[in-house]
């Protein structure tokens, strides 16, 4: 909308008009192109969160009804696995196919937002108009890769706020039931969904960049978000310290029941880590048999329930430093290849 206000001059009165500010140049022309893709993205972000914002009302609900709080104790009683076991039916299971799906919101970014962004302009020659309208490379590489990064992040952002909403009224009352640590709701909440987008979207771009053509940076943008993901899934249990206890006089690891338990094994009476008995399990007395091996305890590895949201931070923090390094490498391949 535009306001008018009248000046006096020596020669008569004359309107000056102020605008809005407005998206111009080089980043409305990327923002055209791109407006689709965000107005979709974010109608379906939208529909995601009413959807769990309503489901969260309904769990709350639920767990207040069936006073599953009562039911976090050291052992579940009859009466309260009862309860979580009907609340798991209607709440938890629907959630398990969400949450796995959600691991395909990054490699949509980068298949069909980055992979495209520049290897389009590159295959058709259309970049090479850059240089008749005094925008400089560097200008037109930072806008075609801003634009678009900021609506990944914006989208990938609601939607990742909605399903963390969602999640974690069921997760806290679930307890140990609902394993917090396996890979589909760890990629499925949490800012780790948006360090993921990013990174997709921004390997999608610098493949685009390299290769020069369209779908053959899809494919390639496919194949190696999922080496990335698959390295991120073996460095994920020691990118936070870990804790360990030691317990004498027992056969069961000594760690909590909500835990990540990562590694376990015997305990000597000296409080040595000593190799695994697997015999002395078959035999007709077990502990006898563990305790003439000199087995008189257990050692476990593991990450508490507390640790989920520090790795949670971390996995996004390595995920935005591969982004960065994947940038750098552009910003590199652009100065060296100006044509």
């Amino acid at each position: 909308m535009s306001t008018g206000t009248r000046t006096g001059t020596p020669t008569g009165t004359r309107t000056v008009l102020r605008r809005r500010p407005r998206l111009h140049g080089l980043t409305w022309l990327i923002w055209r192109q791109n407006r689709t893709a965000f107005w979709i993205g974010l109608a379906a972000a939208a529909a995601v969160a009413v959807y769990a914002v309503v489901q969260h009302q309904h769990i709350a609900a639920a767990v207040a009804a069936q006073h599953l709080d009562a039911c976090h104790g050291h052992e579940y009683s009859d009466s309260c696995l009862g309860r979580l076991n009907t609340f798991g039916q209607r709440y938890q299971f629907p959630m398990r196919r969400p949450l796995q799906a959600m691991l395909l919101l990054p490699f949509l970014f980068g298949l069909f937002l980055g992979g495209p962004q520049l290897a389009q302009e590159l295959e058709s020659g259309t970049y090479r108009t850059v240089a008749t309208q005094s925008v400089t490379r560097m200008r037109w590489f930072a806008a075609k890769l801003g634009v678009p990064l900021a609506m990944t992040a914006v989208v990938s952002g609601v939607i990742a706020a909605a399903m963390t909403w969602w999640w974690h009224p069921v997760a806290k009352a679930m307890g140990p039931l609902f394993d917090w640590h396996m890979w589909y709701p760890f990629y499925g909440v949490g800012p780790v969904v948006v360090g993921l987008g990013v990174l997709l979207y921004l390997l999608g771009t610098t493949l685009g960049l390299v290769l020069r053509r369209t779908v053959l940076a899809m494919g390639a943008t496919l194949v190696t978000g999922a080496g990335l993901f698959a390295l991120l899934e073996a460095l994920r249990p020691g990118i936070w310290p870990v804790s360990t206890a030691y317990a004498q006089h027992t056969s069961e690891p000594p760690a909590p029941r909500t835990a990540w338990l990562l590694a376990d094994g015997p305990l000597s009476k000296d409080g040595r880590r000593v190799p695994e008995a697997w015999d002395c399990y078959a035999a007709g007395n077990v502990k006898q048999c563990l305790a003439s091996r000199g087995i008189t305890g257990r050692w476990a590895e593991y990450h508490p329930a507390s640790d989920f949201w520090p790795l949670q931070w971390t996995a996004t923090g390595l995920c935005l430093a591969m982004g960065a390094a994947l940038v750098a490498l552009s910003v590199w391949w652009i100065r060296r290849n100006p044509a």
